[in-house]
Parts: structure tokens; C-alpha cells; sequence
């Protein structure tokens, strides 16, 4: 199972346009690639928003960043100027928590 783990940094970017892109973010969970996904923000950074996505597997996770839906918003964030960071893990899990 993956885990694929986003850092956003919205300092700097206006709360209306970050209340957006957090929308098209939590918009991803429909696409049928998408296992898990939860988008909130960081307790300590208040310019912080985090995306936490699980994948059944790396080839699902492969979908997901070429996905025609996904593209956009990612195209929204670097227009937007957000810096971000990201982590993809591979664990043990049984990928039937993601049911």
C-alpha cells in the first residue's frame, strides 16, 4: 500500500484562493484511483495545509498524478505560487483499510 503525504504552504496566498484549492484537493477523493484522502490544516503552521492520500498500490498512485482531473489542480497550486513538498511511502498495510 502507498501513502502519498503533501505539504502546502499557502503564506503569501490569499484565504479566499486557498479555501479553493483546498476544495479542488478534497475534490480528488471521487477519482477511482483514490483510496483514502483527507485534507486539513496544520495545527502549529497556520499556513500549513497538509493532503494525506492512500493507494492500493504504486500503479494506482501512478494513475492519480497523470489523472486528467488531477492535473489542473496541481497546475492551480504552482500558478498560485505554493510551495509544497511530498512523501510517498510503502507500508504493509492491507490496502482493504481503504474500504
Amino acid at each position: 500500500m502507498i501513502w502519498h503525504v503533501v505539504r502546502f504552504d499557502f503564506a503569501g496566498v490569499a484565504d479566499d484562493l486557498r479555501d479553493d484549492l483546498e476544495r479542488q484537493l478534497r475534490g480528488l477523493e471521487d477519482l477511482d484511483c483514490v483510496g483514502f484522502l483527507r485534507v486539513g490544516r496544520d495545527l502549529d503552521q497556520p499556513t500549513v495545509t497538509g493532503l494525506v492520500t492512500g493507494f492500493a498500490d504504486a500503479g494506482e498512485l501512478d494513475r492519480y498524478r497523470t489523472h486528467p482531473d488531477h492535473l489542473p489542480v496541481v497546475e492551480a497550486i504552482r500558478a498560485a505560487g505554493v510551495a509544497t513538498s511530498r512523501i510517498d511511502i510503502e507500508s504493509d498495510d492491507d490496502p482493504r483499510v481503504l474500504a
